[in-house]
């Protein structure tokens, strides 16, 4: 029997998500193969009994600790990405986790991020604030700090079989409902404008054209500042995957 001493216990919970994305992983590779909580190894012994391969219940695991895994009961159909602050990318590599943390913390270093938190496998970074990452992030006319405009940054690293599951996920300051937010007050502020003038000049056009003149301003500066929020978003993903490829 594996020593259990060090691996940390699954909830029932847990185990039914894990066994579920370790069946998912087997039909992908075809090879055969109480509350209190269970040991992983127990994990696996139980799926081997149910024909599951040991290296598919140890991604499950991983995808789990780092994460990734959905609810019990959660709609898969629904579990694709939606427009929010976060972005998450996620790869199994073939170093372990001590070296992946080496070379995350070097990249962040070069992005003006400071290493403000690591607990176990778990490593949180924030944008440095000081007067020389300010001036480098001004004049980088090269475009080679790409993870700008963020809130954090945070990198999880577990052990998946003799691989390496790597997930990093990127805050974004601003969330979608803020960008729309935003292109709604410039039309809102036009109509506002355009109704005052209107009245000061006594002019009834300018009066009963506020209104229109102001969606259509605020309509086009929705549509443009959620393009440009979209754009932001790919480029943190794009520059997430440039990191993971670097491992």
């Amino acid at each position: 029997m594996p020593d259990s001493g060090h691996t940390p216990r699954l909830t029932s919970d847990q185990v039914a998500r894990v066994l579920r994305r370790a069946a998912e992983l087997d039909a992908l590779i075809a090879t055969p193969g109480d509350d209190d909580g269970y040991d992983a190894w127990a994990v696996e012994e139980a799926a081997r009994e149910v024909g599951l391969s040991p290296a598919a219940v140890r991604q499950a695991v991983a995808e789990l600790r780092v994460g990734a895994l959905p609810a019990p009961g959660a709609d898969r159909r629904a579990a694709r990405p939606v427009p929010s602050r976060m972005v998450a990318q996620q790869r199994l590599v073939g170093v372990p986790p001590a070296s992946v943390h080496a070379s995350v913390d070097r990249f962040m270093r070069t992005q003006m991020f400071e290493l403000r938190r690591r607990a176990g496998d778990r490593s949180l970074y924030r944008p440095r604030s000081d007067l020389m990452a300010s001036l480098r992030r001004g004049l980088d006319f090269a475009g080679a700090i790409r993870l700008d405009g963020l809130r954090t940054v945070s990198v999880t690293a577990v052990e998946a079989d003799e691989l390496t599951l790597v997930r990093v996920e990127a805050e974004l300051t601003t969330s979608r409902a803020n960008a729309v937010a935003g292109g709604a007050a410039a039309g809102t502020s036009v109509a506002l404008l355009t109704g005052m003038l209107g009245a000061i000049l006594g002019e009834v056009a300018l009066v009963i054209g506020a209104l229109p003149a102001g969606a259509a301003i605020g309509g086009g500066s929705i549509r443009v500042a959620e393009a440009r929020w979209r754009k932001r978003r790919d480029d943190v993903a794009e520059a997430l995957g440039s990191l993971l490829d670097r491992l």
